[in-house]
């Protein structure tokens, strides 16, 4: 059995996608700490001795994008590991007699467990990162007419269009239904 084709590609295959399921966490983890920088050093740009409270206008765009990231490489995880479990364990335990239920992704649902707990953590962060920060500046520049204004005014337009859209990477419900109908 250790030199049936079929078995070398199913196993090249389930190592294969694991592979990309730990890099998508590694992922996650640098976009998360990617984040944290850019916003500390648009925080450090708004309060140093020439900068201005202004450059805040920047934090829902850096929170917007790498949430977007974060809740993509979230998606991808859940797609390959649905592959692993509905694809390559059956077919591996067909091969090899090895139970589907012993196998990682098999075993990882039916202990009750979900991967991407902290994806809430993500969206919410991105909620109250542009919600405070566009309150501050408004009530900031609220008494100072001008160009930033206008600025202002965009930006928030923009970023009530944008959260909710980078809210809808999260996972559909659908597919949420269609998970728990296959366990």
């Amino acid at each position: 059995m250790p030199d049936d084709p079929k078995l070398r590609h199913i196993e090249a295959i389930r190592e294969d996608v694991r592979d990309e399921v730990k890099r998508r966490i590694q992922q996650r983890d640098q976009y998360s700490m990617q984040l944290t920088v850019a916003l500390g050093a648009i925080a450090v740009g708004a309060y140093s001795t020439n900068g201005t409270t202004r450059l805040f206008i920047l934090a829902p765009l850096v929170t917007i994008y790498f949430t977007a990231l974060i809740l993509y490489s979230y998606r991808i995880h859940h797609m390959l590991a649905n592959y692993l479990r509905d694809v390559i364990e059956p077919k591996f335990e067909d091969l090899t007699g090895f139970p589907k239920a012993a196998e990682w992704e098999t075993w990882y649902q039916n202990q009750g467990t979900r991967s991407g707990v902290r994806r809430w953590f993500f969206v919410a962060e991105m909620c109250c990162v542009t919600g405070i920060t566009m309150v501050f500046l408004w009530h900031k520049e609220w008494s100072t007419p001008g160009w930033f204004h206008t600025v202002l005014s965009l930006a928030t337009i923009a970023y009530l269009v944008f959260v909710p859209c980078t809210m809808l990477l999260v996972r559909k419900r659908k597919e949420a239904k269609a998970e728990a109908k296959n366990s």
